[in-house]
C-alpha cells in the first residue's frame, strides 16, 4: 500500500509539475503581457516548484527535500498576493499606500511564522503528525488554515462580483483556485482534528490542483486591465466571513491549550469552553451595534466614498414601496413610518420621529418608528429651529448644538441654539428637513446611531437628497387623500343623481295613479291595483334611501350576494305587466317558462323599467312596443322596440349615454348612462339601433354563466 501511495503521488505531482510550468510559460512569453497575468505566471512556477519537490521526495525520499514545505508556504502566498492584486483598487490598495502596508504586514506576519516554524522543528521532513512538538504543530496548521481561509474569502468577493465586471473570465478564475484553497482547507482541517495528515489526501493533491490549469488559462486568454470592484455588500461578507473564521481558529487552540493542561478534566473543559465561546460570538455576529460598526469601519477605510448611492436610492425606494410587503402578504406600514426607516436605516439609527405642520401652529409629532421612549408632542416652540431648517435647508447635528451650548459658544448652525426639548434627551441625534418646493414640509428626528460616526459632507448631502424625495412622497401621499376626498364627494353626488332620477319615475307613477284614481276610484280591480302600486312606491323609496345612507365604498345592490342568480323571465314580465298600465299596446314575447341568470335582481328591473320608460315616452299613445326574450347558448337577449321618433346617429354617439345631458323637459339625463353601466356591471352590454322618424331598438345581452355578481357588480355606477 506505501508502494501504491508513493506511485500516485509521484505521477499526480508529476502532472501538477508540468501543467503549472506550460501555464506559466503560456502566459509570461505572450506579446506585452499585463501585471496580473505577470504575477500569475509567477504563481504558476511557484506552484510547479513546490509540486517538483513533491517529486523528488516521492523519488528520493523527504529528507532529502528539507524546503518541501516551505515551497508550499510561498505557493499559498502567491496566489493570495495574485487575488490582492485582482482586488486593489476596491481594497482602496491604490490610494491609501498604509492600508497596502497594513495588509502586507498582516499576512507577511503569517506567511514568516509559518517559515519560522517550519525550520525551528522541521516540519517540513516530519510524517505530518502533531504529536512530537504539539504547540508548535498546531501554531502552524492553524496558519495553513489562515491561509486558505483568506484565499476563499477573496474568491468569494471574486465570483459573487465578476457578474458585472468581469463576466464570465473572472467566474471562471475564481473556481479554478477555489479548488486549490478549498482542497487545503480540508486537508489541513482533518489534520487539526485529528492529528495526523491524511498521506492519500496529501498525495492526490498535485492531481487536483492540476485541474486548476485549464480554468484559469481560458480565463486570462483575454486581454484585460485585471480591474476588479468589490461592493460594499462583498466587502462586508468579507470581513464577516474572515472574523468568523479567524474566531474559530483561534477559539480552538485556546480549547487545544486547555485539553492539553486541564488533566483528567482537560476534554471537558475544552467542550465547555468551545460551546460557551461559540454561543457568545453568534451573539455578537447578530448583534445589531457590531453590524452597524463594522459596516462604518469598512465604508470609511476600504473606500474613497462611504456610500454605494445606486444601491442606497434603490433600497430607499424598495422601502417606500410596500408592493414587495404586499405580494408576501405582510402586513404594510403607514407611509410615513416606512419613510421614516427608509432615512433612519442609512445611518443604521434604531429610530426616528416625523413632525408636520398642524393649523400653522408649529410642527407636531405625526408618526415615529420604533423610538417609543421620544417625548416631544409638539416642536411648536421651535421658531429658530424651523427658520433655520426653511431658509438653510441644512441637517441640525444636536450634539454639536449640545457642545456649543455646554462652551457658551455658537457659529456651527449660525444663529441656531439648542431648543430646550432636545437639551436633556440626548438620543435626540439629528434633525433632517423635509423641503418640498422650498417650503418645509416636514422635520424628521434621528435617533442616535448604533455606531460611532463622525458627520461628513456625504453623509450631510444624503440626508439632504433623502429629504427632498421624502417631502415630494408626503406631498404625493396628501394628494391622493385629497384626491380620494374628492372621488367619495363625487360618488355621493352621483349616487344622489341617479337616486332622483328614480325619484322622478316614482313621483311619475304616483301622478299617474292620482289621476286615475279621480275615475276609477270606485272600482274594485283600480283599488286593488292601486293598493300594488303604493306597496312597490313605498318599496322603492326604502331602497332609495338605504342606498343613500351606504358607504360610497361598498359597491353592489342592497342585499347582493355573491353567486345569487336571478329569473330574467320573471323580472321582464313584471316590467312589461307595471309599463302595460300606461301604455297598453306593449307587447311581450319569450318569457316563457323560467330562465337564470347571475344578477342582482332590483337593478336589472330599474335597467330595464327605464329602457322600456324611454320606449314609451318616445312613442304615441297606440303605437306597439315590443319586448322580445330570446335564450341563446351562453346568453340571453333582450330587444325593446319601438317606432317612436327615433335618434340620429350623431346624438347616439355624443349625447344619448353622456350623462347629465337630456332633450326631456325636467329629465336629468343619466338613465341611459345607468342602464348601460349596470349592463356592463352584470357582464353583459347595451346597443341601440335608431333611425330619425322610423324608432329605436336598444338590445340587451346578459350572460347566463361566467361572472358572478360578486365579481362584476362591484362596477355599478348607482351603488
Amino acid at each position: 500500500m506505501p508502494a501504491m501511495l508513493g506511485t500516485i503521488s509521484l505521477l499526480s505531482h508529476l502532472v501538477a509539475t508540468i501543467a503549472f510550468a506550460v501555464l506559466g510559460l503560456a502566459l509570461s512569453v505572450r506579446r506585452a503581457p499585463t501585471g496580473v497575468r505577470l504575477a500569475v505566471a509567477l504563481a504558476s512556477f511557484v506552484t510547479a516548484f513546490w509540486a517538483a519537490g513533491h517529486v523528488l521526495a516521492d523519488i528520493y525520499g523527504p529528507e532529502q527535500v528539507p524546503w518541501l514545505s516551505r515551497a508550499e508556504t510561498l505557493r499559498t502566498a502567491s496566489w493570495i498576493g495574485v487575488l490582492i492584486l485582482l482586488q486593489r483598487r476596491s481594497l482602496g490598495l491604490a490610494e491609501r499606500p498604509s492600508q497596502s502596508f497594513v495588509l502586507a504586514l498582516g499576512l507577511g506576519f503569517i506567511i514568516a511564522l509559518q517559515l519560522a516554524l517550519d525550520i525551528m522543528f522541521n516540519l517540513g521532513s516530519s510524517s505530518g503528525s502533531l504529536t512530537d512538538e504539539p504547540f508548535g504543530a498546531m501554531l502552524f496548521v492553524a496558519g495553513r488554515l489562515i491561509l486558505a481561509i483568506s484565499g476563499l474569502v477573496l474568491l468569494h468577493n471574486l465570483y459573487v462580483n465578476s457578474g458585472d465586471g468581469g463576466g464570465l473570465s473572472f467566474r471562471l478564475f475564481a473556481v479554478g483556485l477555489g479548488v486549490i484553497f478549498a482542497y487545503d482547507l480540508n486537508l489541513y482541517t482533518l489534520q487539526f482534528l485529528l492529528g495526523d495528515i491524511n498521506q492519500s489526501l496529501l498525495g492526490i493533491r498535485g492531481a487536483v490542483n492540476a485541474l486548476a490549469v485549464p480554468l484559469i488559462y481560458l480565463a486570462l486568454r483575454q486581454d484585460g486591465d485585471g480591474r476588479f470592484h468589490l461592493s460594499r455588500q462583498a466587502a462586508f461578507q468579507t470581513v464577516s466571513f474572515s472574523i468568523i473564521g479567524l474566531y474559530l481558529i483561534v477559539m480552538s487552540l485556546l480549547a487545544y491549550g486547555l485539553k492539553i493542561t486541564g488533566g483528567s478534566w482537560g476534554q471537558l473543559l475544552q467542550v465547555t469552553f468551545l460551546a460557551a465561546t461559540m454561543i457568545a460570538g453568534v451573539l455578537v455576529m447578530l448583534s445589531p451595534r457590531f453590524r452597524a460598526e463594522l459596516r462604518v469601519r469598512i465604508a470609511r477605510n476600504f473606500y474613497r466614498y462611504r456610500y454605494d448611492y445606486r444601491v442606497e436610492w434603490l433600497r430607499f425606494i424598495d422601502k417606500i414601496d410596500s408592493a414587495e410587503a404586499t405580494r408576501t402578504e405582510l402586513p404594510v406600514a403607514p407611509v410615513r413610518e416606512r419613510l421614516i426607516e427608509a432615512i433612519a436605516t442609512v445611518l443604521e439609527c434604531p429610530g426616528g420621529a416625523l413632525f408636520e405642520p398642524l393649523d400653522g401652529h408649529g410642527y407636531h409629532l405625526t408618526s415615529r418608528w420604533r423610538w417609543p421612549d421620544l417625548d416631544v408632542s409638539t416642536v411648536a416652540d421651535s421658531a429658530a429651529l424651523t427658520l433655520y431648517f426653511s431658509e438653510a435647508g441644512r441637517i441640525a447635528d444636536f450634539d454639536q448644538l449640545r457642545a456649543d451650548a455646554a462652551a457658551g459658544t455658537s457659529g456651527s448652525h449660525g444663529s441656531l441654539t439648542l431648543p430646550a426639548w432636545a437639551a436633556g434627551d440626548k438620543s435626540i441625534w439629528l434633525g433632517v428637513p423635509l423641503i418640498h418646493r422650498d417650503t418645509l414640509a416636514g422635520i424628521l428626528l434621528l435617533q442616535r446611531s448604533l455606531a460611532a460616526r463622525d458627520l461628513n459632507w456625504e453623509d450631510y448631502d444624503l440626508l439632504r437628497t433623502l429629504g427632498r424625495q421624502s417631502a415630494s412622497y408626503l406631498a404625493e401621499a396628501e394628494t391622493q387623500t385629497q384626491l380620494e376626498e374628492a372621488r367619495r364627494f363625487e360618488e355621493y353626488n352621483r349616487r344622489f343623481a341617479f337616486v332622483m332620477h328614480d325619484v322622478k319615475n316614482v313621483v311619475s307613477q304616483l301622478g299617474l295613479l292620482a289621476r286615475n284614481a279621480e275615475r276609477h276610484a270606485d272600482k274594485p280591480e283600480f283599488r286593488a291595483d292601486m293598493i300594488a302600486t303604493l306597496n312597490a312606491s313605498v318599496s322603492k323609496m326604502t331602497d332609495l334611501l338605504k342606498l343613500m345612507a351606504r358607504e360610497p365604498e361598498v359597491r353592489g345592490a342592497a342585499g347582493e350576494q355573491p353567486g345569487d342568480y336571478v329569473d330574467i323571465a320573471r323580472i321582464l314580465t313584471i316590467v312589461a305587466a307595471a309599463q302595460r298600465r300606461q301604455h297598453s299596446a306593449l307587447e311581450l314575447e319569450g318569457a316563457d317558462g323560467q330562465i337564470e341568470i347571475p344578477g342582482d335582481g332590483g337593478r336589472l328591473e330599474a335597467m330595464l323599467t327605464h329602457l322600456v320608460q324611454n320606449a314609451i315616452d318616445a312613442s304615441a299613445p297606440d303605437a306597439p312596443i315590443r319586448l322580445q326574450l330570446e335564450l341563446r347558448a351562453a346568453d340571453v337577449k333582450i330587444s325593446i322596440s319601438d317606432n317612436g321618433h327615433g335618434m340620429s346617429p350623431a346624438f347616439v354617439r355624443d349625447e344619448l349615454f353622456k350623462p347629465f345631458r337630456s332633450t326631456k323637459d325636467g329629465g336629468f339625463g343619466i338613465g341611459a348612462f345607468e342602464a348601460r353601466e349596470i349592463a356592463r356591471a352584470h357582464g353583459g352590454r347595451l346597443e341601440v339601433e335608431s333611425r330619425p322618424g322610423e324608432g329605436s331598438t336598444f338590445t340587451l345581452t346578459l350572460p347566463r354563466t361566467g361572472k358572478t355578481p360578486g365579481q362584476t357588480l362591484k362596477k355599478v355606477v348607482r351603488s
